[in-house]
């Protein structure tokens, strides 16, 4: 297994100014804040970012802030997946020239494309970039579940190095490692991080790991040390956030309780409306109580 990816990942939320532009400055402020807080790394331009609603080249310019602000400190993936494989090459090639360390895509959506599609697109996007491939297994998002057998299909390519495993398959997430122990699976929801875990899974990227790294890091650490009473606790601690954001939307929250931490984060793109003043509460709570605390 490649050691260099284990540990947790920040799923990036992109910035956006008043204007509903990338916010560059604001961008680099998040990833400074994030490496204060002890983060491994980045997943860019995924779905916490607002990935489908950027253009070719706002995911370049999101990627360039964050590579420069990092300037090699953690570890940064770049998410190049996209429904057409013209786009994500393109956005495979331009991660490799700015320096990030791995590409990552999720399997391409909305038309019903054949498993064999599938593999090429993948294929198509490794031989563009060169770099280390993890693929991006969100079945609910996209309609495509990674199955063992297409994994070891994509594996004979000689770049895949892990999965980013967003799924409560367990069993096949077991599966994957058994077959595969080199590669490095990252576990996806938030909610069952020390599930996945411990069903073989070697860290995490996740979209409350921006403002909840230090507890994140306390599950991982609690896990690998074998304290599993604090893995629980902070298990629960996340999971007691997240019964409140998923009420509203998890990723407008986030963004509202990373203002209160003081980054500039903006509304989300349209179609998503605002977070309602109603839950302006519930997030300085969740700020005081869960994000704020030591």
């Amino acid at each position: 297994m490649n050691k260099k990816f284990k540990g947790i990942y920040a799923a990036l939320l992109t910035p956006f100014d008043q204007f509903g532009q990338v916010n560059v400055k604001e961008m680099k402020k998040l990833v400074r804040y994030l490496i204060g807080k002890g983060i491994d790394g980045f997943y860019v331009a995924g779905s916490s970012g607002e990935t489908f609603l950027l253009s070719l080249e706002e995911r370049k310019r999101v990627l360039e802030a964050v590579l420069e602000e990092n300037n090699g400190e953690k570890t940064v993936f770049a998410h190049v997946g996209h429904i057409s494989t013209e786009f994500a090459r393109e956005c495979a090639v331009h991660a490799r020239q700015a320096g990030a360390d791995a590409v990552s895509a999720i399997s391409p959506f909305y038309y019903k494309f054949t498993a064999d599609e599938v593999k090429q697109y993948y294929f198509d996007i490794m031989d563009s970039s060169d770099l280390p491939m993890f693929i991006y297994n969100f079945p609910s998002q996209s309609g495509f579940s990674l199955t063992t057998d297409l994994l070891d299909e994509l594996c004979a390519n000689g770049r895949v190095a892990g999965v980013k495993f967003t799924s409560n398959e367990f069993f096949q997430m077991e599966r994957m490692k058994a077959g595969h122990p080199e590669l490095t699976l990252l576990n996806g929801f938030d909610q069952i991080f020390l599930s996945g875990l411990a069903a073989g899974a070697d860290g995490g990227i996740g979209s409350t790991y921006n403002i909840l790294a230090p507890v994140i890091r306390k599950i991982y650490t609690g896990f690998l040390s074998g304290d599993m009473e604090t893995a629980r606790e902070n298990q629960a601690y996340v999971n007691e956030v997240i019964s409140v954001t998923r009420k509203y939307g998890t990723l407008k929250c986030i963004k509202v309780i990373l203002q209160m931490e003081g980054i500039e984060m903006g509304e989300m793109r349209r179609p998503f409306l605002p977070l309602p003043q109603e839950a302006m509460d519930s997030m300085h709570r969740i700020c005081e109580e869960f994000v704020r605390q030591p």
